[in-house]
């Protein structure tokens, strides 16, 4: 009998299989989505102005982050409500905040598209960018500022189907819009010449070009939980629980994004081909960081679910299960990627200043990479059980009162140049693992709910 997927997170005695058959697809989805973000450098990276438009788009990703922050709030939030209501048998309730989340994410996305493309000329000048890597950032940033109201939507839609454990449809639609992404990138940059302001737009485009599709999901009748017109209200307490849970994790993520806005800036005054190599480096990592994320937000669901279900222990198996594949894939993945690094790179950048300072900084990323993994985790038992406030302490800690602080004292206080930031991360993310696991022993793994 083929077995579905409330069984695989309930159910399933062998949770790494259950694991492995909800996290592949997203794992295979995100995999691609940053092999489109290389084949995005790329491109850029053959442009004749390649240093400013890859310093360009560094400097812009912190504040399109801020903006995206309440969406993924919003996204964690309803995972773990919505999940929890399904697991207790409760679907009518799950509905309703499925339906408040997808109205939220309408009336966000629009107010922030008008926000984020008033705003950036002066958040860019703030961040000290001048002359032609100003001029890349702005025309990047103001493109996608276009693309906010469909991702809100896609995310929501995302969310939803996570907390059922439908890990495929998501990933397939993500899918669709990644290649139609990469080819109209191709397009844009190398025949029609359009430069950065073509990488932005096929990004729009193809985020765009999903959104249909998923509101179709959300509503059609055939899906086993739909939408209608009349389940599209705005009840008080639903938004007061859900706005409870999401404030926390939108903070942190927000909260990060802005810490990581001053440190692109502090690295873009060490010039811009440290800023060009720092981007060029992450690149690389997100190919091991981004399965790890996938995990992560598998685990909500599993954690949300069988908390729902009451089923304490099986929660607590899974983050235990997620915790050792991911840090299986960063240790297995890092020596992969090692002795490749510099043909990777050098794929990305025709200059060579570039390429041997992302040489240096990979060196570290990827000593890092299984303290990631943990965060990560960390990061998704916290958000499946609800405790979103643990996400926010962890998330801010790492950046505020460890990495920025270090980062200045180095830069200032020493004479390490731009490896004293390198030195920064290190220990940052080390730090963080710790306090993280301090906080993990707080959490009772009850219902955040109320059947």
């Amino acid at each position: 009998m083929k077995k579905d997927r409330t069984y695989l997170l309930l159910e399933e005695k062998n949770i790494y299989n259950a694991f492995i058959y909800l996290a592949l697809p997203v794992m295979l989805a995100n995999v691609l989505k940053s092999l489109h973000d290389l084949v995005d450098t790329y491109f850029i990276g053959q442009m004749e102005n390649s240093v400013s438009a890859q310093a360009g788009i560094s400097i812009s990703w912190p504040l399109l982050n801020i903006f995206m922050a309440l969406s993924i709030g919003l996204a964690v939030a309803g995972v773990a409500v919505i999940s929890q209501y399904l697991g207790a048998k409760d679907e009518e309730k799950a509905k309703e905040y499925i339906a408040l989340l997808l109205i939220l994410s309408i009336g966000i996305g629009v107010i922030f598209n008008g926000i984020l493309y008033a705003i950036a000329p002066n958040v860019l000048k703030f961040m000290g960018a001048e002359g032609t890597v100003y001029e890349q950032a702005l025309i990047y940033m103001r493109t996608r500022s276009f693309e906010m109201p469909f991702l809100f939507v896609f995310t929501a839609f995302q969310a939803t189907r996570q907390a059922r454990g439908d890990t495929t449809t998501p990933v397939l639609l993500s899918v669709v819009a990644i290649i139609l992404n990469i080819i109209l990138t191709a397009l844009f940059i190398r025949v029609y010449d359009m430069g950065i302001f073509g990488a932005g737009l096929s990004t729009v485009i193809g985020q765009m070009a999903i959104v249909p599709v998923a509101l179709y999901l959300m509503f059609s009748k055939r899906q086993e939980l739909h939408l209608s017109l009349y389940d599209l209200r705005i009840k008080p307490k639903n938004l007061s629980k859900l706005v409870g849970i999401a404030m926390p994790s939108a903070g942190s993520q927000a909260f990060s994004s802005l810490g990581f806005l001053i440190l692109q800036a502090i690295i873009l005054a060490y010039g811009e081909r440290v800023a060009a190599a720092f981007s060029l480096g992450n690149k690389i990592s997100n190919l091991l960081l981004i399965p790890v994320s996938a995990l992560g937000s598998v685990l909500a669901a599993f954690v949300g679910q069988n908390i729902g279900a009451r089923n304490k222990e099986r929660a607590k198996n899974a983050y235990r299960v997620s915790r050792n594949v991911a840090v299986a894939i960063s240790c297995i993945g890092g020596l992969i990627i090692y002795p490749c690094r510099e043909f990777l790179l050098g794929l990305l950048t025709n200059d060579s200043e570039t390429l041997q300072i992302a040489m240096e900084y990979m060196f570290w990323v990827l000593l890092t990479q299984p303290l990631m993994s943990l965060f990560q985790n960390y990061m998704g038992v916290f958000n499946g059980s609800g405790n979103t406030k643990y996400s926010f302490y962890i998330a801010t800690a790492r950046l505020w009162v460890i990495r920025l602080p270090l980062i200045l004292f180095m830069k200032n206080l020493t004479d390490l140049g731009r490896s004293g930031i390198w030195y920064a991360m290190v220990i940052s993310n080390l730090v963080i693992i710790l306090y993280a696991k301090f906080l993990f022993r707080k959490v009772d793994f009850e219902p955040k709910i109320k059947a």
